[in-house]
């Protein structure tokens, strides 16, 4: 037998077992409303995981089962109905699967990893325009309780009082699988077998 033989077969048995799910969380506002989506189609949303209709200056959260180990879009319709707008919220991931765009399991509404447009998700490659940091001083809507302190209001436009108009913005930022032990063992295990093919053809 090889003695690479122990570490292939600790890699298919790590391969073979189930990836758990990860959990999102969301805690958000906007003005005035929004919808959440998680999908592999920014053409298909799919269906509504999560509406915060209750209205501008009401924090909405939510806690989401997401499928194990599968890179997906995290989609976000927000509504304006009148003057200003503004989308403001914060994630985070656990269960260790899964990543942000940024890297991390948790993540905040910024103009860095979320692009924006006023047409569609499919049509989402712009980045949003901020109006202002999560703190006291907020302009316009003041800073929001239950949200992250670094997270940024943002929108598709500088939507302030003089600009704002009723109208969508439709956010995407990305979820990442982590790629599995499995994954690096098996790559391991074949390295293995490389160099020692080699050894002997010498």
């Amino acid at each position: 037998m090889s003695r690479f033989a122990p570490v292939i077969t600790l890699a298919a048995a790590l391969a073979a077992s189930a990836v758990s799910a990860d959990t999102l969380s969301v805690n958000g506002t906007a003005d005035d409303s929004f919808k959440l989506y998680i999908s592999t189609d920014l053409n298909n949303p799919g269906a509504v995981l999560f509406d915060k209709n209750s209205g501008w200056g009401s924090l909405g959260s939510a806690t989401l089962t997401l499928q194990p180990g599968q890179s997906v879009y995290l989609l976000v319709d927000a509504q304006n109905n009148s003057g200003p707008a503004m989308f403001l919220a914060d994630f985070a991931l656990t269960g260790g699967n899964l990543l942000f765009a940024n890297g991390l399991n948790n993540i905040t509404t910024d103009t860095s990893h979320w692009t924006v447009s006023q047409a569609s998700f499919a049509a989402a490659t712009q980045a949003p325009v901020s109006m202002g940091v999560n703190q006291p001083g907020l302009q316009i809507w003041g800073q929001q309780g239950g949200i992250s302190s670094v997270a940024t209001a943002i929108w598709a436009y500088n939507a302030d009082w003089a600009q704002g108009q009723p109208g969508h913005a439709y956010f995407v930022t990305q979820i990442t699988a982590v790629p599995e032990p499995a994954t690096a063992l098996l790559w391991l295990g074949g390295a293995g077998l490389l160099a020692a093919w080699r050894r002997r053809a010498r």
